[in-house]
């Protein structure tokens, strides 16, 4: 059976405008919202992605809130939506845990292997295999990776602390731009 041949748009073609009301799409949003909770199922929370972005949300911070499973960033984003200031965002009172001490031989292993880490996923990253033989490879756009398992998440805190590594949240961590230059 032969493929349907594929039909060329014209010239100056642009898509049909939009015809639902923003206001509308807000409300549904809002309406999707007040049922939604952190432990509902995926396809609740993929409904409120649709919905959110279908109101002309912020694309990356409806990723975050949604991946998140994300209540107070959601609400966040809908009070935007509505047009009201959006309520500053309480952080919550969690006890100052001293983190634990580690050796400086550990600490300066931990660094070692975290630049290692970045090296390596930016040489893969740039590489030519799996490319054409024709063209370079990619410049590495990223900034943070995500630290080498071999060693605990309170190492990681400990190197923030000191300043030497910066956190970026959800467990990506990069080395701080004023040391990246030397």
């Amino acid at each position: 059976m032969a493929k349907p041949k594929k039909r060329k748009k014209k010239p100056g073609y642009k898509p049909p405008a939009s015809t639902a009301d923003p206001a509308a799409l807000i409300q549904a949003a809002v309406d999707l919202r007040s049922a939604l909770e952190a432990t509902s199922d995926g396809a609740a929370w993929g409904a409120m992605q649709k919905a959110l972005l279908a109101a002309k949300a912020d694309s990356a911070q409806v990723a975050r809130a949604i991946m998140g499973r994300d209540l107070t960033t959601l609400d966040a984003i809908l009070a935007v939506l509505q047009g009201e200031e959006p309520a500053a965002a309480a952080e919550p009172e969690v006890p100052d845990e001293p983190l634990p001490e580690f050796p400086g031989e550990q600490l300066r292993d931990a660094m070692k292997a975290f630049r290692r880490r970045v090296k390596l996923t930016k040489l893969d990253h740039e590489s030519k295999l799996g490319r054409s033989p024709l063209t370079s490879g990619k410049d590495a756009d990223f900034d943070s990776i995500m630290p080498p398992r071999e060693f605990p998440e309170d190492i990681w805190k400990v190197l923030v602390q000191r300043g030497e590594l910066e956190q970026l949240g959800y467990g990506f961590y990069r080395i701080p731009k004023i040391k990246q230059e030397f």
